[in-house]
């Protein structure tokens, strides 16, 4: 009789936790926040049930750097075709709009600006970004300018010219500060991006190309976007390097951004997974690790975090999560 009591509590508890949307399964690796707000979280049991003809799927990932040791595999393992390194990134394509964090820029031109490490990508492996699926990238971080503003102009103009949407940056501040609208089933999605980081003497000017810089304007930025579309991306490029758990001052921006008018807070800079929150009806990943880098130094830099945030309109009505681990050639794969 007592086993029979407790198996039925055990089965109310357990059909309870199933319906509330708070099960942790294998592949989730973040810690949501107690908050006033309410966001399903989804495993690969229950997806099938919330996605349908009329739900938006958007995914997000992190750090995408592919120079140094990346390029070095690429044409010592994959005979120079960057396509390859893609090769497990099915995901991207399957969403509806997917975005990165792109570090560093697409050029042939520019000089060294004499950044401790500088980055700059071939034009093919822009290509063998727009291939995998990739809609917009943030440009707004403490790469854009290791080839100098002439280089980073030149990214801008390959992205636009390959329509992937340059996020955080642009020839202008105006052009840096507009909010990139993609459209998809009628409903304007529109993507925003800042440097926390600096480098400082590369923001954007009125009269100079650069990136957004988070200032005194931060809020008021998102909420002129925000009045523009449906659905708002603000992409962070804050926080420090190698911790795993977000800070202050990243918990401030990002919560600002989410009560000015962002539904989904994409962060990176760290190069490791800090954890995702769900904040006043909206989702934050304060780092989301890196996608394709080199810094094979630990397990940690190898793995990233695929953010899949499944809206109804201008509402989430679902969130997942898994991991990407990059292999020895510096392809991510999803971790099963």
């Amino acid at each position: 009789m007592r086993k029979n009591i407790f198996w039925s509590i055990l089965t109310l508890l357990l059909g309870f936790a199933f319906s509330a949307g708070a099960f942790y399964f294998a592949q989730s690796f973040s810690r949501f926040s107690n908050s006033s707000s309410f966001v399903y979280v989804v495993n690969h049991l229950n997806l099938a049930s919330v996605v349908s003809a009329d739900v938006l799927e958007l995914a997000f990932v992190g750090d995408i750097m592919l120079s140094r040791n990346v390029e070095n595999s690429v044409y010592k393992n994959h005979k120079g075709d960057f396509t390859r390194l893609f090769e497990n990134t099915n995901f991207i394509k399957e969403a509806d709009i997917a975005f990165g964090n792109l570090e560093g820029p697409v050029s042939i031109s520019g000089q060294d600006a004499g950044s401790v490490y500088s980055f700059r990508f071939k034009p093919d492996a822009l290509n063998a970004i727009k291939a995998a699926g990739f809609d917009a990238l943030s440009v707004a971080n403490n790469h854009a300018g290791d080839w100098s503003r002439q280089a980073f102009e030149e990214n801008i103009f390959r992205l636009k010219s390959e329509k992937v949407y340059p996020v955080g940056g642009g020839v202008s501040k105006k052009d840096a500060s507009a909010v990139r609208i993609i459209e998809k089933e009628g409903v304007e999605i529109g993507f925003l991006g800042f440097s926390d980081v600096g480098p400082k003497w590369f923001e954007a000017k009125t009269d100079k190309p650069g990136i957004l810089i988070v200032g005194d304007d931060f809020e008021d930025i998102i909420k002129e976007a925000d009045r523009q579309v449906d659905i708002l991306v603000v992409s962070i490029h804050f926080g420090e390097e190698y911790k795993t758990n977000s800070n202050d001052r990243q918990k401030m921006l990002a919560r600002a951004a989410i009560d000015s008018g962002a539904k989904v807070v994409a962060g990176h800079h760290p190069h490791v997974i800090q954890e995702v929150e769900s904040y006043n009806r909206g989702i934050i990943a304060y780092s989301l690790g890196n996608f394709i880098f080199d810094q094979n130094f630990s397990e940690e830099t190898m793995e990233g975090l695929v953010l899949r945030v499944y809206f109804e309109r201008d509402q989430i009505i679902a969130v997942k999560q898994d991991k990407v681990r990059l292999n020895k050639t510096f392809q991510p794969e999803l971790i099963k």
